[in-house]
């Protein structure tokens, strides 16, 4: 039995149920699932699960931060989705402001690329074991080995525009095997690269699309509007059949000599826009993006940024500015979820630092930044130093990655040049961008985490309830007390005091809410809640009250040194009693007893200790 077992029908209870659902899919780290209704989102209750790390919103789409077992989440929220009839329904149209529009853009990128990037990471790592295979262990580059690899390689690549046209069409909402159809024709060795093609008689330009993205993106786009206009026009008998040749015979011609050389006018500006970023803010540019990636992680937004990247490996077959930021911001957030797990005494927020700091270094972060980064504001602020200093120093030194591969530890062989060359300064570069990174992060959340904790025990102390010493005598730990309901403390914690003179005073300002018959205890209730019992004496309630005077009556008001009870000392001791009074919380369940005085001796109106 999965411990996701329960999980699965708390999400559904908490999102509306299925019918709600319109889509759903995942990430690295993310249950992904688009909504009818977001009213019935219950985000309180759903972040408030053990299982689940975080919550996002956006629009129509919400988003739930599982950590790296997500598939089998996935999995199994699917099975119960298979065959349920969404109630999603077209509502009327809304007018959209700049900010929806930039979200909804945001999404659609993030959406395309998400589901794609377990193929250009695999391919990415594949080229970087490739690449140790021939530096460290002689692997020809003739042999079948290398050709294979290289073919797995290559493929993650080379036929980028057939994963993205289907990714982009599901997205948008329209069969995703026409837009894996669109990309593999833009592929097609016929066209790719090809010179002097004409379409009735209008000229094709020459554009290698392979590993390019932004042509067939545009190309879905406009696939999907004549989806959607075949859909009112053509009449159902024959839709099957004639609308997806009117809808492709179209696309192509119009994909190849205006939307592709758009799209690769598009992918130049891009880069071209970061060699400006580049040109005026030089190294710094990649430092403001390692502070800024874990707040894009945040909010979902980082996936906009593959564009970029490809843009990057496409015109230099490297990129030098987004994914070396985001290697210094991963650790970063990393190294920080470690720092919490050393200075954390909670067992089970240690438990949850430790294991997504771990994951949070090797490249997957988002359990580090919704477990730990945003309930800690030392892990926040040691993070964004980290992730600043090491991109700064990831662009001082123009580092560069080789693939496209979520950065982190596990990407480290990706920062070795593909041309054969072996460990050159590079990928040496990279390992000091780690260590700067991680030492950053780490040391900065430690000291933060640690006046932080310092701060909130002077602040405890300044808010605690002093509680004073009743009696005049010896202080004796409650586990000494000879009496088992004491010293398991199954009444309370405190402390006890052997007395040496026959007079109880209140340690508190409160109201007398017990006294006994046998006037050998009283109970007394503070301003905070806190409710102290002092019981004078073990087993004394034989005595029947003999040798006690009780001075106070119950509910009756009393401040801090009144006089509360007289008791003949030498009386009762002379009875064969032990005398020895504890000072208890009988509420400690509702409160902290944080702090004890270590005096062996206590005068009435010592401070004896406190409580929250």
């Amino acid at each position: 039995m999965s411990k996701y077992d329960e999980l699965i029908p708390f999400i559904y209870e908490n999102i509306g149920g299925a019918q709600n659902v319109i889509s759903a899919n995942h990430c690295a780290t993310r249950l992904r699932l688009k909504l009818n209704d977001t009213s019935k989102f219950n985000e309180d209750k759903l972040k408030n699960n053990a299982l689940i790390m975080g919550t996002v919103k956006r629009d129509n789409e919400v988003q739930l931060i599982i950590g790296p077992d997500v598939p089998e989440v996935y999995s199994l929220f699917s099975r119960k989705l298979e065959g349920v009839e969404s109630s999603a329904q077209e509502g009327p149209k809304q007018n959209r402001s700049l900010k929806s529009y930039g979200t909804l853009i945001v999404d659609f990128i993030s959406g395309t690329f998400v589901p794609v990037l377990p193929i250009l990471v695999a391919a990415g790592l594949v080229s970087a074991v490739l690449n140790i295979l021939v530096t460290f262990f002689g692997v020809s580059g003739e042999s079948g080995t290398y050709t294979i690899l290289n073919a797995v390689n290559n493929a993650g690549f080379y036929f980028l525009p057939v994963y993205i046209g289907y990714s982009a069409a599901n997205k948008i909402g329209i069969n995703g095997m026409m837009g894996m159809f669109l990309g593999a024709i833009l592929v097609h060795s016929s066209i790719d690269g090809a010179e002097g093609l004409t379409f009735f008689n209008l000229s094709v330009p020459t554009m290698a699309y392979n590993t390019t993205t932004i042509p067939v993106i545009f190309g879905v786009l406009f696939m999907a509007l004549l989806d959607k206009g075949a859909d009112k026009v053509i009449p159902q008998s024959i839709k099957y059949f004639l609308k997806p040749l009117i809808v492709i015979l179209i696309t192509v011609p119009v994909t190849l000599i205006l939307l592709g050389p758009l799209g690769n006018v598009v992918g130049g500006y891009i880069a071209n826009g970061l060699g400006f970023l580049f040109d005026k803010m030089g190294w710094f540019s990649v430092g403001i993006l390692g502070a800024l990636t874990p707040l894009l992680v945040m909010t979902g937004t980082n996936q906009a940024l593959f564009p970029l990247v490809f843009a990057m490996m496409g015109d230099y077959g490297y990129d030098a500015f987004v994914l070396p930021a985001m290697l210094a911001a991963n650790v970063a957030v990393g190294a920080a979820a470690l720092a919490i797990s050393t200075q954390e005494k909670n067992t089970q927020k240690r438990s949850l630092a430790l294991s997504a700091g771990i994951t949070g270094v090797m490249g997957i972060t988002e359990p580090a930044v919704f477990g730990v980064m945003i309930n800690y504001k030392s892990a926040f602020a040691g993070i964004i130093s980290g992730g600043a200093v090491g991109g700064i120093l990831a662009g001082l030194v123009s580092l560069k990655q080789y693939a496209v591969v979520s950065p982190g530890i596990a990407a480290i062989p990706t920062y070795i040049p593909t041309d054969g060359s072996g460990l050159n300064s590079n990928f040496w570069l990279s390992i000091l961008v780690v260590a700067v990174s991680v030492t950053v992060s780490f040391v900065v959340t430690v000291f933060l985490e640690k006046r932080s904790i310092q701060k909130q025990k002077l602040q405890k102390a300044d808010e605690a309830i002093k509680i004073l010493s009743p009696v005049q005598g010896t202080i004796l730990p409650i586990e000494e007390v000879k009496d088992p309901m004491f010293s398991g403390k199954m009444m309370g914690d405190g402390l006890a005091i052997i007395p040496v003179e026959g007079k109880v005073i209140s340690p508190i300002d409160g109201y007398v809410i017990m006294t006994t018959p046998t006037k050998h205890a009283i109970g007394l209730r503070g301003e905070n809640g806190v409710e102290i019992l002092i019981h004078i004496g073990i087993d004394t309630v034989n005595l029947n009250g003999e040798g006690y005077e009780l001075l106070v009556g119950d509910n009756q008001y009393v401040h801090s040194g009144d006089p509360l009870i007289h008791f003949d000392i030498q009386g009762i001791l002379d009875k064969g009693y032990d005398l020895t009074t504890p000072v208890i919380v009988t509420n400690f369940s509702e409160h902290e007893t944080f702090a004890k005085t270590v005096q062996k001796e206590a005068g009435m109106k010592d401070y004896l200790f406190s409580v929250n």
